[in-house]
């Protein structure tokens, strides 16, 4: 039986008005924004697309000219991936907005959104670990989200 018929579909209806997608441009950030749009459609829910920019210093130590430049550059890049994001959820009639976050580790400042602005559902992909080594001492984004989220997460 299809979760999205019947008296599901109402409760998932009543749930979940507000979807959060932490989006970087990878593959599986773009699998998580198309499925939530497919969902948001369905249940008449809107859609926020999150990207986290760190400013990176040039030398490790402080920020030059070149390093603020490149910054630049990467959020202007974000913001057009971001209006195509908002276009083709525009087209499927689903309400998208998008928010370029600055600084910080990036399961902190997804979490802290989603608290501020009433986030009902977080949808993400995992990222795979090559290395067993890697597994046991790096914790990725969504382990992290997981740990402490607000609401519950969609991980795809």
């Amino acid at each position: 039986m299809s979760c999205f018929n019947g008296r599901y579909r109402k409760k998932m209806i009543n749930t979940f008005k507000h979807i959060l997608i932490p989006y970087n441009g990878t593959t599986g950030s773009k699998k998580a924004f198309r499925k939530a749009v497919a969902l948001a459609s369905s249940i008449q829910a809107k859609i926020t697309v999150l990207t986290c920019l760190e400013e990176r210093p040039a030398f490790g130590f402080f920020k030059t000219k070149t390093s603020k430049h490149e910054f630049e550059k990467e959020r202007k890049t974000v913001e057009k991936q971001q209006l195509e994001l908002e276009k083709f959820a525009k087209g499927h009639d689903v309400s998208c907005n998008s928010k370029i976050v600055k600084n910080g580790l990036a399961s902190t400042k997804i979490l802290e959104f989603a608290k501020q602005h009433d986030v009902d559902l977080i949808i993400t992909t995992k990222t795979k670990f090559s290395s067993r080594f890697e597994k046991q001492h790096y914790h990725s984004t969504v382990e992290n989200m997981f740990r402490n989220a607000p609401c519950p997460i969609l991980i795809l």
